[in-house]
């Protein structure tokens, strides 16, 4: 397997982003400003004199370049890069607090470069040339009717969103529509989700079908009493895929609460409460389908001191496959934004694990973002294995009686160079736990990092 030496071209990418931001720093404030606002001139152009009607233009160029020591905890070893570009044109007519409309248009364009891993180019990896947007929606105020090509992301996306980490993001084909009356807000969409091809043109995957329903509070909306959550949401989502040779019908039904103690602006230390938890139901075949999953996650934000450090600590749990019963119990995660959740590395997934995480962040200074992370994974049943992000047994339980799967290790850092250009470098570590060291497939270390830069507009 060929193997190119890490970061080659993102050290010498670094150094001269370094040298150009120390340079651009340096020069006199008019010269700055001017730098700064040239964007601003793409932003709600006016196309017609005397009638509310604008045009904003937007863009990005992204790449990337990771490493890759003991991939999925095996042997293999990898050096590889991605970019991606993305244009937009974004055309509103009409008052935001009154009646307007929309249509948005965006292209991209992505790329991966020497991935000789299992999968090569993988269809979250590479798309050349294809359509991300392309919508129309009408409106009054924030309620909407959206129809054509477009990204869903629902609450904290563990269920249901847009993965802006894979090179080639999630999109859908369908309508979307919300309601916003006063505090509450309904919501609902009928989507199927999109079949990246990489060398021809995407369309939607006419097996698969996504409707969801949802009624919660309004976004930035006061809470209705002292007491109750300062955000809220309960849901229903249904899944159908039916091939040539099966039907899956998986209705997933849930709720998110937010709690927030005490007033933000005085207090020094801000504290939440976040819970979700949904159950599953329907059929995959003639298997009757029975899961569920649930997370608890309380956070600290210290307000008064230098950077705002934050620290998060929380508790997962999903239900994993029971093989003596003719059901199917192992949790199905339908459409996440999955490398937000369960550890950057995205070895292990959720269905039968019970995750303990840690996260801090920090910003010491205001264009630099620290971030560290620690997972721990143990499996919930022990006559069931272990999944991937996807779904997938990623390995079974080959009569092992071992709990403690695997610890991950995050350290991540984003750099804001200029209004534009941001800076990003980063890393896991996966070591393998009792699970992993006592079945077939191998229990290496695995090591992975990366470094890239992106300019948007």
């Amino acid at each position: 397997m060929a193997c190119r030496a890490p970061f080659p071209r993102a050290v010498v990418g670094a150094l001269l982003l370094a040298v150009t931001t120390l340079r651009a720093q340096s020069t006199p404030t008019a010269a700055a400003a001017a730098a700064h606002t040239w964007s601003d001139r793409l932003k709600a152009i006016p196309l017609y004199e005397g009638w509310p009607l604008t045009l904003t233009l937007s863009g990005q160029a992204r790449w990337r370049e990771e490493f890759m020591r003991g991939y999925n905890v095996g042997t293999l070893h990898d050096d590889y890069g991605f970019t991606r570009l993305m244009v937009g044109a974004d055309v509103h007519a009409g008052q935001p607090k009154g009646l307007h409309g929309r249509v948005l248009a965006e292209l991209r364009d992505a790329q991966a470069l020497s991935r000789t891993l299992p999968g090569g180019t993988r269809t979250t990896d590479g798309d050349r040339h294809d359509i991300q947007n392309l919508y129309a929606d009408i409106g009054y105020g924030r309620s909407f009717v959206r129809y054509g090509r477009q990204e869903v992301s629902l609450n904290r996306e563990r269920l249901v969103g847009v993965p802006d980490w894979a090179n080639t993001r999630r999109g859908s084909e369908g309508t979307r529509a919300q309601l916003v009356r006063g505090r509450l807000v309904l919501e609902g969409a009928d989507i199927r989700p999109m079949i990246v091809r990489l060398d021809r043109g995407n369309r939607p995957d006419s097996t698969a079908r996504l409707r969801t329903l949802s009624l919660g509070s309004a976004t930035g909306a006061s809470r209705f009493a002292r007491g109750v959550p300062t955000q809220w949401n309960g849901y229903w989502y249904e899944q159908t895929v039916r091939t040539s040779s099966s039907f899956t019908r998986r209705l997933t039904t849930g709720a998110r609460t937010l709690w927030q103690f005490g007033t933000p602006a005085a207090s020094r230390l801000a504290t939440t409460m976040e819970l979700e938890g949904a159950v599953q139901r329907g059929r995959a075949g003639t298997r009757a389908l029975q899961a569920w999953f649930w997370v608890a996650e309380a956070q600290l934000q210290w307000r008064r001191v230098r950077g705002t450090p934050s620290l998060a600590l929380g508790l997962e749990e999903a239900s994993g496959d029971r093989p003596a019963t003719r059901g199917y119990e192992a949790f199905a995660v339908l459409y996440p934004a999955a490398h937000q959740h369960g550890g950057f590395a995205d070895v292990i997934g959720r269905p039968n694990v019970t995750e303990v995480h840690a996260i801090s962040s920090w910003d010491p200074l205001p264009s630099l973002s620290l971030r560290g992370a620690w997972y721990r994974f143990d499996r919930r049943r022990l006559d069931d294995g272990v999944y991937n992000k996807q779904n997938a047994l990623f390995r079974a339980a080959s009569g092992s009686t071992a709990r403690h799967v695997a610890d991950e290790v995050d350290l991540t850092a984003a750099w804001k160079a200029t209004t534009h250009l941001r800076v990003l470098v980063g890393g896991a570590t996966v070591l393998p736990g009792a699970f992993l060291s006592s079945t077939p497939g191998g229990a290496h270390v695995e090591h992975w990092g990366y470094l890239g830069t992106t300019f948007a507009f």
